[in-house]
């Protein structure tokens, strides 16, 4: 029998995420780049996915994540602090960059 669909797990979204951006690189690394333009097309490739405009992956919410102490310390510095991101219960964002490389050597 078939298993019936369910949600994605946050570490499957993230998982997802991760290959999309190295399938983006590899992209752009078969590109003729006489200008240099590569790394710019591989980040606004990212922006994108991110904004949405991926047809594999869904949009992505952005949020800033300060340190607890963020507020307070700039409230002292008397500088503007950032605000505080709502809970999402799928949140990707905090290990990205540790299962960057650990993903691309799979997916080569």
């Amino acid at each position: 029998m078939r298993n019936r669909p369910r949600q994605l797990t946050s570490e499957e979204v993230r998982d997802q995420f991760l290959a999309h951006v190295w399938h983006t690189i590899r992209y752009w690394q078969r590109i003729e780049d006489p200008g240099g333009d590569r790394i710019e097309g591989v980040v606004f490739s990212v922006l994108a996915a991110l904004d949405g405009s991926a047809v594999a992956l869904p949009g992505f919410i952005i949020a800033p994540a300060p340190h607890v102490s963020d507020k307070q310390y700039c409230i002292k510095q008397r500088k503007n602090y950032f605000p505080k991101a709502p809970k999402v219960k799928c949140d990707i964002a905090g290990r990205l960059h540790d299962l960057f490389h650990p993903k691309g050597r799979e997916i080569l």
